[in-house]
């Protein structure tokens, strides 16, 4: 039997799950090299093999396949390998020991507080956004919860709340409503502001019904478009003085309001309460989620001063 259609052949829930996660890597790289692969034929030099292959393999850009997707593919190959030995077509997985590409991913980068407030303004509105109220609220939802783009989309009327807003839900794409990643349910306090423009966004929707989403898209069963959300909010990038080149070169995207949720709460409040808030799971990614600025270290400067500059502590 062949790997894919072993595993195809079972319509295991466990199978779908991968497909859902690893949908691209799988259709683009793994099953135009494996499938007419025999699971015993697959040996560990016959995945470094495509390996090597694959790092050394262009996009339509030109551009180099990188070592993050690389890794993910392998990944998933790891997973299909591990299933098969499971459920006893495989003895050992010959991708055992296998260790990934070394990776040096771009790093996000937050906004300036200067940038934020020219985005939200309230009278420029419709200078920076064009009027679209929704994807305004819904970047402004992003920015004070540091929710995920998946989790906004989800958000349904009866998940907006007096105080706070409730995440229960995230979207995909593909599979429509499933729980958040990781199963981060959780209730995130929200600014008089952010309510404010849920509150109008609420009023003028043509859907009603507590299961409603907030963000509304074509119609009551879908949201908005992610891919929408980013141009609108890369067109807005440009309205304040960010252009496209400026915004590829600091690597400012949506997912960018939830590092800088992370850095503006980060010292405020106790780590572990900033993690129910985040959904984060480790102090690993508190951290990695964390970007000092210049002006987070006003209180070295002061030490600096002190120790450097003032006549009485020198002495």
């Amino acid at each position: 039997m062949h790997l894919c259609k072993k595993l195809e052949e079972k319509r295991c829930s466990y199978f779908r799950i991968i497909c859902r996660g690893y949908e691209r890597p799988l259709r683009l790289h793994i099953l135009p090299y494996f499938k007419d692969k025999k699971l015993q034929k697959i040996k560990s030099r016959t995945i470094e093999t495509w390996l090597d292959e694959l790092s050394m393999k262009k996009k339509g850009t030109g551009e180099l396949i990188s070592p993050t997707t690389v890794n993910r593919c392998l990944t998933c190959l790891k997973i299909m390998l591990k299933e098969a030995v499971r459920l006893d077509y495989l003895l050992k997985s010959p991708a055992d020991g296998i260790k990934q590409f070394r990776e040096s991913p771009k790093k996000k980068t937050i906004l300036t507080m200067d940038e934020v407030r020219a985005l939200f303004q309230d009278d420029r509105i419709k200078e920076v956004w064009g009027g679209d109220l929704k994807h305004y609220t819904a970047n402004l939802l992003a920015a004070t919860s540091g929710m995920r783009l998946g989790e906004v989309q989800a958000l349904q009327i009866q998940n907006v709340h007096l105080e706070y807003v409730s995440v229960n839900y995230s979207w995909d794409y593909k599979y429509g409503l499933k729980e958040p990643k990781l199963r981060s349910y959780r209730d995130i306090p929200v600014p008089t502001k952010t309510k404010k423009y849920l509150s109008e966004l609420n009023r003028s929707s043509p859907y009603k019904e507590s299961n409603d989403f907030v963000f509304w898209g074509v119609d009551r069963k879908t949201p908005i478009w992610g891919k929408h959300v980013l141009k609108v909010l890369y067109d807005a990038f440009e309205k304040i003085g960010i252009s496209p080149d400026q915004r590829k070169d600091r690597n400012v995207t949506f997912h960018s309001w939830r590092h800088l949720y992370n850095t503006l709460m980060r010292g405020k409040i106790p780590d572990a309460k900033l993690r129910t808030l985040t959904g984060h799971r480790t102090s690993q990614m508190t951290e990695n989620y964390t970007h000092f600025r210049i002006e987070d270290f006003t209180d070295v400067l002061q030490i600096q001063e002190r120790l450097f500059c003032s006549r009485e502590e020198v002495i």
